[in-house]
């Protein structure tokens, strides 16, 4: 792991033995005061070569162990449930509510890539209903047709019995027949395959919200990284300022600089009148470069978010230095602790187009929907389509706060920060210590292996 504040313990930066450990000596003195002349037999043999034997095993230990500064992940101790929940507002969300028993929650996960769906299944796991959770089944939605991607979910299939996996028949963005399986009676919670974080109870109040408000033909969660929702967290001042990295930095410094809690970050220098306007296709200055901190006094204005928009298809959606601004904010909240910051209880969209990275939704209501009859852009027919036809509204239930990594236009941008690494360095941490299940292009840590 990177550990902040290090320090060498020495200035040779080594480990010390004393040469003459493990060998023979006796209290008896000639009459110089001397050592007693030391002869070669087989006790004393057998000391040096015992003396020398645990030399090596020290140095070879010393050397094969992971280095404590050349290791991004740690596994720590899982935080307690509803650790975010602070007393501070009305906005914690649903705690004590016990789950229901009259129907079946479902979780239904687009898959197609590993790389952030290790991190998911972190919360999914945590979420399920054999620990407390709300959700009795996690059906994964393949689509891709990357085999060892495939073999990736099957292992993961096979080893959690709440988990089963169905293949899709997809081209393009048409998603209609994901939901051919939907059932009534059935509450399904739709979610993106690259949600990297998960307040505990963002499910059960998603389920809360659709029991108690009927009239609302589907509800979705607080997404941090979602184009209108951008806007909203800007404006509740939930985003903090922060530029690009602009030369790679000393790895040794790195080393000290922390996992993934902002607070052990550099700040930010560069040029007096450096900025990124709106127009800006902004290039990423390295491959692996991290975001860092203005300071607090600096004009938010002259940060991307400031581009923003109350809007599905604002500058949120289109530039990916909106969504790395965006995280590295939302870090900071994570290490403070402070998430009720980005809350509120009910936003209703009014037949406007709605984000749903993850929505609440029953099965009937996706049913009767009759999607298959649409262009296939499953967002625009929940949310438009349906809101207008039936008088029932898309709303967001702002209590409940989950992270997105990324949308496709911000992809290339985003996969040059460090970003998804942080996320995974914190779930390593805080959700599921020693459980990740790493991606097949990742070795598994020692840290993970104890």
């Amino acid at each position: 792991m990177l550990v902040p504040n290090y320090k060498p313990k020495s200035s040779s930066g080594g480990l010390r033995i004393g040469i003459g450990n493990g060998l023979p000596y006796s209290p008896s003195y000639g009459s110089s005061y001397g050592r007693r002349s030391f002869r070669l037999n087989v006790r004393n043999i057998l000391l040096l070569t015992a003396g020398a034997c645990f030399l090596l095993l020290l140095w070879n230990m010393r050397s094969s162990s992971p280095s404590s500064s050349t290791s991004v992940y740690h596994a720590g101790k899982a935080l307690p449930q509803y650790w975010s929940v602070t007393g501070k507002t009305d906005l914690e969300g649903v705690t004590t509510w016990p789950k229901p028993k009259d129907f079946r929650v479902v979780g239904l996960v687009f898959f197609g890539r590993p790389v952030s769906v290790s991190i998911l299944d972190c919360y999914l796991k945590r979420n399920l209903a054999r620990n407390g959770g709300f959700l009795d089944e996690v059906i994964w939605l393949a689509r891709t047709s990357v085999e060892e991607d495939l073999q990736w979910l099957d292992a993961q299939v096979a080893a959690e019995p709440a988990y089963t996996r169905r293949d899709l028949l997809f081209e393009g963005i048409d998603y209609a027949s994901a939901y051919d399986l939907a059932e009534n009676g059935t509450m399904y919670i739709k979610m993106d395959d690259d949600l990297v974080f998960m307040e505990d109870h963002a499910i059960a109040t998603l389920v809360q919200h659709k029991l108690e408000h009927p009239e609302n033909f589907v509800v979705a969660a607080n997404v941090v990284n979602q184009p209108s929702l951008s806007w909203m967290h800007y404006r509740f001042g939930a985003i903090k300022p922060y530029f690009p990295e602009l030369t790679p930095p000393n790895p040794e410094e790195v080393a000290k600089q922390g996992r993934w809690r902002p607070s052990e970050l550099p700040k930010w220098s560069g040029p007096e009148d450096y900025h990124i306007t709106e127009e800006d296709k902004l290039e990423p200055p390295f491959e692996g470069h991290r975001w860092l901190p203005l300071p607090d006094d600096y004009p938010i204005e002259k940060t991307p978010i400031a581009t923003t928009s109350f809007d599905a298809f604002s500058q949120g959606l289109w530039h990916w230095q909106v969504a790395a601004q965006e995280h590295y904010s939302f870090f900071e909240h994570l290490e403070n602790n402070d998430l009720w910051k980005y809350k509120f209880h009910t936003l209703d969209y009014h037949f406007m187009r709605m984000g749903i990275q993850m929505i609440a939704i029953w099965g009937e209501d996706i049913i009767e929907s009759d999607i298959h009859n649409g262009n296939g852009d499953d967002e625009y027919h929940f949310t438009e389509v349906m809101t207008k036809r039936t008088g029932r509204h898309a709303v967001v239930d702002g209590r409940a706060i989950v992270s997105h990594y990324t949308f496709l236009p911000q992809r290339s941008g985003l996969e040059s920060t460090d970003i998804l690494e942080r996320y995974r360095a914190y779930a390593e941490e805080n959700i599921c210590p020693g459980k990740m299940a790493w991606p097949n292009q990742f070795s598994k840590p020692a840290a993970a292996q104890q």
